[in-house]
């Protein structure tokens, strides 16, 4: 079966899906694999996530009985030390004499007690108490260096990461403590510092609050994103629980398939800067093009969520989300109001601006729309205006050539790099598996192509041995066997062909270990050999040695 693929955008299908070897493979971005890792991908699960909703849906019963290997139980360690450092800073904040700057500051902000404790912040002193603690509870210095919570001295002894900052403990959706943000108390830089990339924390993946107000987002099936932690904490403290915020980074297509899991539509509440409003277009153009519907709003009075909540309450904050704007008429607001004169040159500029935002939108009737209104509010002719942005409007998904590429769901898997005679052979090989045996690791140059092939003599060649195989190779090599596997070539006996192509590779390869003994007429052959390099010549006559 065929279709376009969910992954990247594309004109014609390159997604084909086989029922038979219940595998999938895109050749246009390379993404392939079994029905787990799709639901994985495009609602970006962990695969117990996946095998539970599948199972669910199948109406079968999970029960846990595989052994741990070696990076899950790092990963649980390393979580269970995040857990025991939340409490910890949790505490400091709330006993040790040395936070008083940090209680103070908590105070000045206005945070009340039940966020402080909903939300679990913490302190890390200066002195840092973290280690000596994690390291007296059990915990090995590897895990606290992997984590984040630790880092090494000059002399090989370890440290706190953090120290005289507020803590802000960072959890997945499902309530795992995963990593930390902190905020520093004096005039140190950075402001805030985030948990290094750890085996179970990537800041392009994880929001902030998302987890605290989750019941609230499913419920609603609306999200809105903010800032920073403290506008996540105040909106959650005056009862807009379904806020969430990016760690310090641009909203990433992670981010946004992170949110559609649990939300149809998201509002994008930024500061009313040209920073703030500048990211609030760039994170409303990614989820967009996941396919949330998405709405700008603007904070009155040139304040953040955090400050406009404190000072006036959310019955004036929701108005101003109420009126929040669709994406293009935000921007096209914002571009209007910063060019001041609206010249023929400035009405040019805004256009092909907006215009490159449109295009990303996934909903045809919406573009359509929006270019509608984007001619009337310049005072252009739509035609010209459709023609400036060529048949990607209204039309098809063909971008203007004056845009910039779409942001994609994901960076293209990097396929393994294999020689053209073994992929050949690779690819008769899995449309014949039983045949695995006869093919030797000697007859493969590469050492991908072996990877496929011993995986391969390792499986039960039963209904789902296709799956099997994908989950035995590593990304790189699964990405080529995924499109082998995907290949439509047909061959009316690939068994006997891939014997006659392992027979004539063995029979190169004899022949160029013997032809230097024979023809070089240093010593003398034996006839046997002579007989046999005669044998090999004839029989690869016309062919490359």
């Amino acid at each position: 079966m065929k279709a376009r693929c969910p992954f990247h955008q594309e004109r014609s299908p390159s997604f084909i899906v086989s029922p038979e070897r219940q595998t999938f493979h895109c050749f246009g971005c390379g993404e392939g694999g079994d029905a787990f890792s799709f639901v994985m991908k495009s609602e970006n699960l962990t695969f117990m996530e996946a095998a539970e909703k599948l199972a669910a849906r199948a109406g079968v019963t999970i029960e846990a009985d595989r052994e741990l290997g070696p990076q899950d139980k790092e990963r649980i360690k390393i979580r269970e030390a995040n857990e025991f450092a939340a409490a910890h800073y949790h505490e400091q904040l709330k006993k040790d004499a040395s936070a008083e700057p940090a209680r103070a500051y908590v105070a000045k902000r206005r945070l009340s007690k039940v966020s402080v404790e909903h939300f679990l912040i913490g302190y890390a002193p200066r002195n840092g108490t973290l280690v000596a603690a994690a390291l007296k509870k059990g915990f090995s210095e590897e895990i606290l260096l992997k984590a984040g919570l630790a880092a090494k001295r000059p002399d090989g002894s370890l440290r706190d990461y953090f120290f005289d900052r507020l803590m802000f403990p960072i959890r997945d959706v499902k309530g795992s403590f995963v990593g930390f943000g902190g905020r520093t108390l004096g005039d140190g830089e950075p402001k805030y510092l985030n948990t290094a990339e750890t085996p179970v924390f990537s800041k392009s993946k994880v929001l902030y609050g998302l987890y605290e107000g989750l019941a609230e987002t499913r419920k609603a099936r609306k999200a809105h994103l903010m800032e920073g932690y403290m506008d996540v904490i105040a909106s959650h403290q005056h009862g807009l629980k379904t806020a969430c915020a990016p760690l310090g980074t641009a909203l990433t297509p992670e981010h946004a398939l992170l949110i559609k899991r649990y939300a149809d539509a998201v509002a994008i509440v930024f500061d009313a800067d040209n920073a703030g409003q500048n990211a609030a277009v760039r994170g409303a153009e990614v989820a967009l093009e996941s396919g949330l519907s998405t709405r700008v709003a603007s904070v009155p009075e040139g304040k953040d969520p955090d400050e406009f909540l404190h000072a006036k309450g959310l019955e004036a904050f929701q108005t101003s989300l109420d009126s929040a704007q669709d994406l293009v008429a935000f921007k096209t607001e914002l571009l209007i109001k910063r060019a001041g004169e609206l010249t023929p040159e400035a009405k040019s500029a805004i256009a092909k601006d907006v215009m490159s935002t449109i295009v990303r939108c996934p909903d045809e009737v919406l573009k359509d729309e929006w270019v509608r209104r984007l001619a009337s509010r310049l005072g252009l002719n739509e035609e010209s205006l459709r023609r400036s942005g060529g048949k990607g409007v209204a039309q098809s998904t063909r971008r203007p050539a004056n845009a910039p590429a779409p942001t994609p769901a994901s960076a293209p898997v990097k396929a393994a790099i294999i020689p053209a005679a073994d992929l050949q052979l690779l690819g008769l090989l899995l449309k014949t598996p039983a045949s695995a045996s006869e093919v030797s690791a000697s007859d493969l140059e590469s050492a991908s192509a072996r990877e496929i092939v011993t995986a391969l003599v390792g499986l039960s060649l039963d209904g789902k041995w296709a799956p099997r195989l994908l989950d035995a190779l590593q990304p790189d090599v699964r990405a080529v066997a995924s499109r082998l596997l995907g290949d439509e070539l047909g061959y009316e006996d690939p068994a006997a062909t891939l014997r006659a192509m392992t027979s004539k590779r063995r029979s190169q390869r004899r022949l160029k270990e013997i032809e230097p003994l024979v023809l070089s007429g240093s010593a003398p052959v034996d006839q046997g050999l002579r007989d046999e390099f005669q044998r090999l010549v004839a029989e690869l006559k016309g062919t490359k040695r």
